[in-house]
This record gives C-alpha cells, structure tokens and sequence, in this order.
C-alpha cells in the first residue's frame, strides 16, 4: 500500500548518526542525549533533519514503531523546519536543549504533551493547535511572533524564564486560547507585545518575577480574559509599557503586590469594566500607579496602601463592596486617592457649572461603602468634602441651562449663599452638634449685648402700657433719671432710678427682665418665655430725612437690629434642626 512521503523509514535512508540514536531509543521509549547543551551550529554528530524527526512524532511506520511514551531528544540540531499542521498525534513530544528553525503546529491535535525546555526556535505556530497535556516552553528562546491563538491546551501552558523576541512585532499571540494555567513565572522576558485577549483560564495566571517590554504602546494585552482561578502580577512583575485588562472577569483574587507597572507616555494599566470576584490587591508596589484608568470596574475588596496611587487615574464606575488597607482606614487618605484622578473629573481644571466634567460618582461611592462598613466619622468626612467641592466646581443652584445669564445669576447666588450657611452651621447636615454650638454662641453673644445696652445705656423698657404708664413707677423710666441729674448735677445717680431693668419700684409679680432668658425666648421661635412679649428696646420717633436718621443712631436702633437678626438665626436654627432629627439634610439625591 503507498503511503505518502515522509511517512515511510526507506525515505530518510542513509541515518545520520543522531538519527539512527533517536530511531533506537523512541522504539524504547527513552531520552535521545546528544548533547547536555544546546547546539548553536549544526555538526555530522548532533544534526536530525526536521522531516526525519516529523516522520517519528506521527509514529513511525510498521517497521519502526514508536513507544507509546513518545519522541524525546536533546542536544540536538533540527535541520529544517519542522511541519506537522493538520496532524493527529498521539505521543508526547519532548525537545530539550534543542536548536529548532521554525516550528508549525497550526491546527493539530496531540494527546500528551508538548515539551521544548532549553529549546531555541525562529518562530511557532500553533494556532487553533489542541493538547491534552501540558505544553512546556520553559527557558525556550524564540525569535519572532509566536502564535497560539485560538488553541485549547487541556494542562498547563508554561514559559518560565522563557525569551520571547518579537523582533518589532508581537512577542505572543494567544487570542482567544483555552488553557489549564498559564504561567510566565522565573525570569520571563517578553520584548514586544504579548496578546491574551479574550483568553480563557481555567485555573491561574501567574506573571511572577518576570518582564513585559512593549516595542509600542502595550505591553500586555489581556482584555476580556477569562480566569477561573486567581491572577498574579506581582513579586518582581514588571512592565515598560501598557497593561491591558480591560474587560477581564477573573473569579479570584487580583494581585498586583509588589508590582511595577512603567507605562512612560502611554497609560500604565488599564482596567476598565473589569470584575474581580475575590481581592484586588494593590500594595509595596515598587512605583505608584500613574496614569491607570479603573473606570466600570468592580472588586468584592480592595486592598492597598497610601504609596499605591500616583496621579492621573480614573476612578469613574470604578466600585467596591469592601475597603482593607495594612493602617487603619483614614477619610483624609482616600480624599488624596480621589484627589489624584484626571483633573477634569476632580473639578481642578478650572471649568465650571455646565463646561465642569466633575465626576461625583467616586466620592458617593466612597461614602457609601464607609457607611456601609461602620465608619461612620470617616463616611461624614467624606460627604463634607463633596459638598465643598460641588460648591468649588460651580454645581450648587445651578438654574435651566434656556434661562438668560443675569437670572441664572440669580438663582444662583442665594442657593450658594445658603448652601454655604448650610455647611456653616451643620457641615451640611453630617455635623448636627456644630448647630448647637452656633445656638449657644449665638446666645452668649446676645445676652451679653443685651445686659450691657440695659445696665448702661437704659435701653430696655416694660412693653405693657399699665406698667409704663402707672405713677407708681415714675422713677423707672430714663427721662425721670435724666431729670434727677440735672436737679443733683454734683450726686451720683442711684442705680435703682432712671433704668426699668434696675428699678426697685417696679412690682415683683411682674416678669423682671433677664437678659439670658430674653435672648432664649428670640432664640426659640416656638417657645414663649413672656421675656419678648413684656419687654422691648427704646428706640427714638425716626427722623424724617435718611442721612438724619443715620447722623442720629442710638443703641436702641442697634439694639433693634440684633433682635432681628437673632430671630432669623433663631429661625433658620429651629428649621435645620428640625430637618436633621427628621433626617431630611442628609444628602442621597
């Protein structure tokens, strides 16, 4: 029966001598050592041609089986390249300290495993390639891009200290591969672009002590990967350009501990709408992350530290259930972390109102997962500092954008006026004490005012005419006072005369005037404590003419004038803390 060429023993005749060592030993099943070292140049004593070594992976002929352990070789000089796309293969294939020209494995199926440890090789191609053991590239040299894309390896896919050169171009590419895990672990070096988008993991990805150097912008492109298991970027990781995730969804942990991601002029990693079921860790990175985008991404925690986060990042969509952090978790520390995003999303690029692109999501995100973990202070902090912000970007009463500019100014004005009285009196509604404070100060200042204009300058008087007017309290009022001095101008005035807050005349039963108490009583507009109703301030008949009027001022009219305005605070503080105990000033729109 005729068979095709290359598949028959008679083809190859005469043996090199590595050959007829190789056609021994795969009939035993045994390792072909030619050399502990891989060859850099082809001798009569360590060459196999390519086709020779072909015609033993697909398993000989009848004459020359081959064991069902495999074609396994070292030290040895493959001359030519090695074809086998389109194959069925049953055994393993293991090529140590092997000098390879180019390997092509383009849409074959092998049922062992695929082993080229200390190997070299000008260029792989093995897409659409299917294993069902592990295919082994550690400490491999290649040259040139090798392919993988779209192959299904049922173990593990390693290159661990491996050297890829993509000579300019990509270094892998495994677009839309399937594999056990992945490791580029020991000392990896990658020059040039290497490519797992949309790869499937279903156990881990490891890129520990290992190096991605981009010959573009990226280093790694990993978008929408698929791991199963955890992913590590971390102990010795280190990349000179671009680290794309965007899109990954990875059911473990995330670490990047101890990284160092150096993107230059382009980002430095980009993890855009990514999920990540466990942690994403983020510490002892040897350089902040500068210029990394997290926009859409959500952890289940996250967990970093104050040296993590350099300038230019994005945070918009970026969303987590838990914050852990090695020092305990400070307000102050995650508002520098916002601090650090784009300046248009912080509101630092000086645009405002509308032209702001001020990103309120992360600061809201940041104070509901502080809520939500019992850090009460640190939520309040928080939700202060975005109050103050909004102000500061021009997005506080903000009027119908079709409104003409002098009403939108005027909408605007008083809505910022009382915003900033807001933050004043309540720190927007997170500090309802500082109310209080405001209420005592407002009336210690008042009762003190109130005291001095009574004892020294006579101002308060009964408001009840049969008290004013009753003959029984002639000596109360001032004019009688002002009378006494002039008919005694060498005796001191009495104090009980002249003054109806000192005036021993007038009658027990009728409510004394208290200064703390009458500053209480303008203080609480809803409690009467009779004070306001039985006793106001003397004010002169009002001069006719304005500058009259103005040339003429005297305590009472000042007096009448802190009134007032104790009545409004008065006022605005009853309303605020009406608000707060019903829990309307805590901002969630």
């Amino acid at each position: 029966m005729a068979v095709p060429h290359g598949r028959s023993l008679a083809d190859f005749l005469p043996l090199k001598p590595a050959e007829q060592l190789l056609l021994k030993h795969a009939a035993l099943g045994g390792m072909t050592e030619i050399s502990t070292q891989r060859p850099t140049d082809a001798t009569p004593s360590n060459t196999v041609r390519a086709g020779f070594l072909r015609f033993l992976i697909l398993g000989g002929d009848d004459l020359n089986p081959v064991h069902e352990l495999g074609v396994m070789l070292k030290g040895a000089y493959v001359e030519g390249d090695l074809e086998l796309r389109q194959t069925q293969i049953d055994v393993s294939i293991s090529l140590h300290h092997c000098c390879l020209q180019n390997l092509y494995l383009r849409g074959s199926s092998i049922k062992g495993m695929i082993d080229l440890t200390h190997s070299s090789c000008k260029k792989v191609r093995a897409d659409l390639m299917s294993v069902s053991g592990t295919v082994c590239m550690d400490k491999l040299i290649a040259q040139g891009t090798m392919i993988l894309q779209r192959s299904k390896i049922a173990g593990s896919l390693l290159f661990r200290g491996s050297q890829l050169d993509g000579t300019g171009e990509y270094a892998l590419r495994a677009e839309g591969m399937v594999a056990g895990n992945i490791y580029f672990d020991d000392g990896f070096t990658a020059l040039g672009e290497v490519r797992l988008v949309g790869t499937n993991v279903e156990g881990q990805l490891s890129c520990n002590n290992c190096r991605f150097i981009a010959t573009k912008d990226a280093a790694l492109s990993a978008d929408a990967i698929r791991v199963h298991g955890s992913a590590f970027f971390s102990s010795g990781f280190h990349s000179k350009g671009t680290v794309k995730l965007s899109g990954a969804r990875i059911e473990g942990q995330l670490s990047l501990k101890g990284g160092y991601f150096e993107g230059g002029s382009h980002k430095s990693l980009l993890m855009q709408d990514v999920r990540v079921g466990g942690v994403l860790i983020l510490t002892e990175l040897v350089k902040p992350l500068h210029n990394a985008a997290f926009s859409g991404s959500h952890v289940r925690t996250l967990h970093d530290d104050t040296k993590t986060w350099g300038d230019g990042l994005g945070l918009n969509g970026f969303t987590y259930d838990f914050l852990t952090t090695e020092a305990p978790l400070k307000a102050q520390d995650r508002l520098c972390w916002l601090d650090q995003q784009i300046p248009a999303n912080t509101g630092e690029d000086g645009l405002k109102g509308a032209e702001s692109k001020f990103r309120p999501q992360p600061w809201r995100h940041l104070q509901r997962v502080f809520e939500d973990m019992g850090h009460a202070e640190e939520a309040r902090e928080v939700g202060i500092a975005f109050e103050q912000r909004l102000r500061k970007v021009g997005l506080i009463g903000q009027a119908p954008s079709n409104w003409p500019r002098g009403l939108q100014w005027l909408y605007r004005l008083p809505a910022i006026l009382l915003h900033s009285l807001y933050g004043l009196f309540t720190g927007f509604g997170y500090r309802p004490m500082r109310l209080l404070a405001w209420f005592f100060g407002t009336w210690l200042v008042c009762t003190s005012v109130y005291w001095y204009a009574a004892v020294e300058h006579k101002v308060f008087a009964p408001s009840n005419p049969l008290v004013f007017q009753n003959e029984a309290y002639a000596s109360c009022p001032p004019e009688y006072g002002e009378a006494w001095q002039r008919q005694h101008p060498a005796a001191e005035r009495p104090a009980d005369i002249g003054n109806w807050y000192t005036c021993k005349a007038l009658r027990g039963e009728y409510t004394g005037f208290s200064p703390g108490a009458y500053s209480l009583d303008i203080l609480l507009s809803l409690v009467d404590l009779q004070q306001e109703k039985d006793w106001g301030p003397i004010t002169p008949t009002p001069f006719p003419g304005y500058w009259d009027e103005l040339k003429n001022l005297e305590w009472g009219h000042g007096i009448r004038l802190l009134i007032w305005l104790e009545t409004l605070i008065g006022w605005g503080i009853s309303l605020l803390l009406v608000a707060i105990v019903s829990g309307l000033t805590r901002r969630k729109e």
